[in-house]
């Protein structure tokens, strides 16, 4: 075997010593760009937002990973990702609000302007995982808004590994035209609204989310020392999940402690949702799930945990006309109200439920249709309350302490059967 000429390896050792031109790859694997090497200073207090955005155009052309080294990134205006590219931050799991280490962005843009563009803005199959975000202007004496945080439109939007230690407004999906959203190990501290989807015409899906003040105040950041006032806020104005339009949408594993409301269904321009939520829980707030509006094929809700202070569980709106609210192998408990305030013509369907406490009637349904069956009611109060809206309502199997009373002064069809008394 012949070995290379002396002078042919000194000609490759000192082209390969050669640093790369600015903009291009350094130290890094084909299909993926640093930051640093587009001149981001990551020190926490230069404005870096044009050096990031240089490393995602710079990514365009081919599609790849934009990556973004452990340290601090001042962003003072607005990212956009674009088409076939990831940007990455170094956490591979989110975390309790350690901004000081691993990746963080420092957002100052749109200070004051909820209406401002997000501070990343997500193109059709592009997405952005493993970042830990703050806004350090923030202070919980006296919040002000900012813009979402992530917004994406058009096909696959995909956000993983992310925390928010003090957004104002977490991530929204639309109102533009979208489908096939992956929002999935998201956790922090949410002030005005957690997620917000609309116009998803096809099978969106949100996985272990969790929502809860103390994110911000455990995070060091000196804007969220008073936990209180954290809490305070949230219970207030917080909407944690939001749903318009979206079809076939999936929820799964999902928390809120201390929301205004937990989980909302509304009907935007574009329409309202249908889906399957399973194993959801809100807690600390005060209601639960407010159902203003569903498609025709309902809303299933499986496995789910609802704590409420001093306020009703599920609430459901005079503008709530038609779809089925099914609620199977749930759970509730408080202190509570009422587990449930039903408004509107659409059904509400209770199976195998635990009714825990409540304060006053379990379930009071002014109109619309309601059936309950397999569920335990563990408090002596009323079980049913029926309005004169109601068209139809079906107590079948249930298990009640002391009497099973049905309050139907309007005589409503109401059918009865199995029902068994325990503890009069």
């Amino acid at each position: 075997m012949h070995s290379l000429p002396l002078v042919l390896c000194a000609l490759l050792v000192l082209a390969l010593a050669v640093p790369p031109a600015r903009g291009q790859q350094a130290n890094t694997m084909p299909g993926t760009w640093n930051v640093m090497d587009f001149g981001a200073r990551a020190d926490g207090k230069s404005d870096d937002t044009a050096a990031i955005q240089a490393a995602l155009d710079a990514a365009a052309a081919t599609g790849g990973t934009v990556n973004l080294p452990p340290a601090q990134y001042l962003v003072a205006g607005s990212l956009r990702v674009p088409t076939g590219v990831m940007l990455a931050g170094a956490w591979e799991m989110p975390h309790h609000g350690a901004y000081q280490v691993g990746t963080a962005l420092l957002a100052t843009g749109s200070r004051g302007n909820e209406k401002g563009p997000a501070l990343i803005e997500l193109s059709q199959s592009s997405g952005v995982r493993g970042l830990t975000i703050l806004y350090p202007e923030q202070v919980a004496d006296a919040i002000v808004p900012y813009p979402w945080t992530i917004h994406g439109q058009g096909m696959h939007n995909t956000v993983e590994d992310v925390t928010l230690v003090n957004s104002y407004n977490g991530i929204a999906i639309g109102p533009e035209g979208n489908e096939l959203h992956l929002i999935r190990n998201v956790f922090g501290c949410v002030l005005r609204r957690g997620i917000f989807i609309d116009s998803t015409t096809d099978i969106g899906r949100i996985e272990n989310v969790h929502f809860n003040p103390h994110y911000w105040p455990r995070s060091g950041h000196p804007g969220g020392a008073d936990g209180n006032k954290v809490l305070a806020y949230m219970r207030s104005h917080l909407e944690a999940f939001i749903f318009g339009r979206t079809d076939w949408q999936y929820c799964t594993n999902t928390f809120v402690y201390g929301a205004r409301v937990g989980y909302r269904f509304i009907k935007t321009e574009h329409g309202a949702c249908n889906g399957n939520f399973l194993g959801i829980a809100a807690d600390g707030g005060d209601a639960c799930v407010v159902v203003e509006d569903m498609q025709a094929p309902g809303i299933l809700i499986t496995n789910g945990e609802f704590v409420s202070f001093g306020g009703d569980c599920i609430v459901t709106t005079p503008t709530y006309q038609s779809g089925s609210l099914l609620l199977t192998n749930c759970s509730f408990w408080g202190p509570i109200r009422h587990i449930a305030r039903l408004e509107g013509k659409g059904a509400v369907n209770l199976q195998q439920c635990n009714l825990l406490q409540y304060e006053d009637k379990a379930i009071v349904a002014e109109a619309g249709e309601i059936t309950v069956m397999a569920t335990r009611f563990n408090q002596p109060h009323p079980a049913l309350s029926l309005g004169e809206g109601v068209a139809a309502a079906v107590f079948v199997g249930n298990t009640t302490r002391g009497k099973a009373i049905i309050e139907n002064p309007h005589k409503r069809q109401l059918k009865m059967s199995a029902n068994v008394v325990v503890g009069e």
